[in-house]
């Protein structure tokens, strides 16, 4: 099959020269896009899904984005949706990083993981954390001091340096298995 990466820009505010607060290019030039998707397919299906409020496409090796929500997919299912406030796309490395207030939903698990700070790699289809992480899944709470990393289908999860805090009840841990 062959692999598509594709690059939809809604609406473009090309070579702009006004400053954007997100943008981390200081000579005051930018090249801010509103709206952005990126994408890769396999075949007919997305494999995954970048989304942005706006792209500061200024720098020739990262894509600096705004509100970025990456969203995973699993035999054309979303699988897991991970956001933030901030975030830069590698085009060489096809490395996505989201951070401030970093999430991920684990919309097949039913679990959420927060961080300071996500990478996802796109290749090997890999993501982690490499700070403080808490997993949460109903009641029970888990801390991964030294991060995660995981697949996109986030059925199985290496924490690093953890400690958990299970539910009060056991009633309440049966009810989310």
């Amino acid at each position: 099959m062959k692999k598509t990466l594709a690059l939809s820009v809604l609406l473009i505010l090309s070579a702009c020269t006004k400053k954007e607060s997100f943008s981390p290019d200081d000579s005051g030039e930018a090249q801010i896009a509103n709206r952005v998707s990126i994408f890769e397919s396999k075949g007919s299906q997305q494999q995954w899904l970048l989304t942005a409020q706006a792209v500061d496409f200024a720098d020739l090796t990262n894509a600096t984005l705004k509100n970025p929500i990456l969203l995973l997919k699993q035999n054309g299912q979303d699988s897991a949706r991970i956001s933030g406030d901030t975030g830069t796309f590698n085009y060489e490395k096809k490395r996505v990083t989201i951070e401030g207030n970093a999430q991920i939903n684990a919309i097949t698990e039913q679990t959420l993981i927060t961080a300071p700070r996500f990478f996802y790699d796109i290749e090997p289809d890999r993501a982690w954390s490499d700070q403080k992480t808490i997993i949460t899944r109903g009641s029970a709470k888990t801390i991964a001091r030294g991060g995660i990393e995981t697949d996109s289908k986030l059925t199985k999860i290496e924490l690093k340096q953890q400690t958990t805090r299970l539910p009060q009840e056991v009633r309440e841990l049966k009810t989310h298995l």
